[in-house]
């Protein structure tokens, strides 16, 4: 089986995790996509929403595509998980391990924790971000959605979403920030 892992903080999920998503799907030999959203980014101080809120909108969003799981493992742990965590947790299920990112986490990938070891078991997939280069020895997706949780938290701009999704999101930001 052939596996990608597409972590992070979805605080909130929006259009241009849909847009990684599906490109994802589209570029990639895989069998099934698994999003693992943080129970806590390690390189963020806070969160917003709640872990179990963010994997419900995640569900919501993605249920309707087949090939697409929303993962638990991190949120479980009930701490801030390394990467290497879980995709040692996924490697044992599969034969083909591939990791998506945004080209934002590009300069810090090598501060990673257990980054050599991680860069051994994974397949990079690099999501495009404003001009960001991504290196030849990774795969690009292509995406041209400009939406970020943290504009969306600083301006409530649209998150690009179905109504009664993002309609729900907006209402627990206005709750919450």
């Amino acid at each position: 089986m052939k596996l990608a892992l597409y972590g992070g903080s979805f605080d909130p999920p929006h259009a241009g995790h849909v847009a990684v998503v599906t490109e994802a799907l589209r570029v990639l030999p895989i069998d099934r996509l698994i999003i693992v959203p943080a129970w806590r980014n390690p390189f963020k101080p806070s969160i917003t929403a709640s872990a179990a809120v963010r994997y419900c909108w995640l569900e919501e969003i993605f249920s309707p595509n087949e090939k697409v799981d929303i993962s638990d493992f991190e949120i479980a742990q009930g701490r801030s998980v390394y990467t290497i965590e879980t995709v040692k947790y996924y490697a044992q299920k599969c034969d083909k391990l591939y990791l998506i990112i945004g080209a934002d986490n590009l300069e810090k990938l090598p501060s990673w924790h257990a980054f050599d070891e991680l860069n051994t078991m994974v397949n990079w997939v690099v999501a495009t971000r404003e001009k960001i280069p991504i290196p030849d020895n990774m795969i690009r997706l292509t995406t041209c959605v400009s939406v970020s949780s943290t504009d969306f938290r600083s301006s409530f701009i649209p998150l690009g979403l179905e109504p009664d999704i993002e309609n729900k999101i907006i209402t627990y930001y206005k709750e919450h920030l």
